[in-house]
């Protein structure tokens, strides 16, 4: 069987939700590793309003210190008929919540801390794509909102008290005369001082890929994988002395699965990923479920 496109319900609408994680002040970072790398993800969507849900576990852990993350994005898209520069244009908005459990080593003793409740938003003020025969296209500028709680004196918060811009281009090819499909998203940040503590994290550079195939037109098996960069230096108070720039990679399995639910496709997926390759950052695994349909 050749499958020219995947699923018309395409898990574009899962990749724009970036997450409140300990991983740069403090080794935070509003980039989460693999989240923009998943089928299809530049493939338009039909125009029409969705909503999406993105559940996830994260643990991390390195000499002793070390976390444990709940978290759920549920998220509602808007893809619009109107056409900017030739492309469909559409918006979204994604809450956080989220409770997170960690732990750190100091002199022997262990030290525990827990925080749940909202995180960072993330807006989607503009989204455009295109489509070109086997090649899709998706660009969008996503916005992380300052949201979640912060105290400067609090070892552990649910937000970062800094806006952060996110650029991000996207592409998928999809092969003529086969199953495959192959994606990348490659995004640039931009970050704000954080007006409590007037430390200011770098520029950081993320690339996601999908190599996905499909079995069925609803049923994908793929691989996932991920690069984070930060590529200029922390600035203002408090910056460590010849701070490392931060580096990591990551990769692991992926399936997505999409099936009838009354007159509504529903589609789910699954993505289990391994950071390596560390650099300045606690390494960790992360376990996520995503869900879409259109209402």
């Amino acid at each position: 069987m050749i499958i020219n496109k995947p699923y018309q319900l395409s898990t574009t609408l899962l990749l724009i939700a970036p997450l409140s994680c300990l991983a740069a002040e403090n080794g935070s970072s509003s980039y989460t590793p693999g989240f923009y790398g998943d089928f299809g993800m530049a493939v338009a969507p039909a125009p029409g309003n969705y909503v999406s849900s993105f559940m996830g576990y994260n643990t991390s852990g390195d000499d002793g210190n070390g976390s444990n993350m709940l978290f759920e994005l549920p998220g509602v898209i808007r893809v619009t008929e109107t056409k900017i520069a030739g492309g469909n244009y559409w918006v979204g908005f994604f809450p956080n919540v989220l409770y997170t459990d960690s732990v750190s080593s100091s002199g022997g003793a262990k030290n525990r801390a827990s925080r749940g409740g909202a995180g960072d938003m993330y807006a989607l003020p503009i989204a455009l794509s295109w489509q070109w025969h086997e090649l899709s296209i998706l660009a969008f500028e996503g916005v992380v909102l300052p949201t979640g709680s912060f105290e400067k004196t609090r070892g552990l918060n649910s937000g970062r008290n800094y806006w952060t811009s996110d650029t991000n281009l996207g592409l998928t090819w999809l092969p003529k005369g086969t199953n495959f499909d192959l994606s990348v998203m490659l995004g640039y940040m931009v970050n704000s001082e954080n007006s409590a503590t007037h430390y200011r994290t770098g520029d950081e550079l993320h690339f996601d890929f999908m190599g996905g195939y499909y079995l069925t037109p609803q049923f994908g098996l793929g691989i996932a994988g991920s690069y984070y960069r930060q590529v200029t230096p922390d600035t203002g108070s408090g910056v460590p002395a010849n701070l490392a720039l931060a580096e990591y990679n990551s990769i692991g399995p992926a399936l997505m699965y999409t099936v009838k639910m009354g007159q509504k496709d529903v589609m789910f997926a699954v993505k289990w990923l391994h950071e390596y390759n560390v650099n300045n950052h606690i390494p960790g695994d992360y376990a996520i479920f995503r869900t879409v349909f259109e209402f």
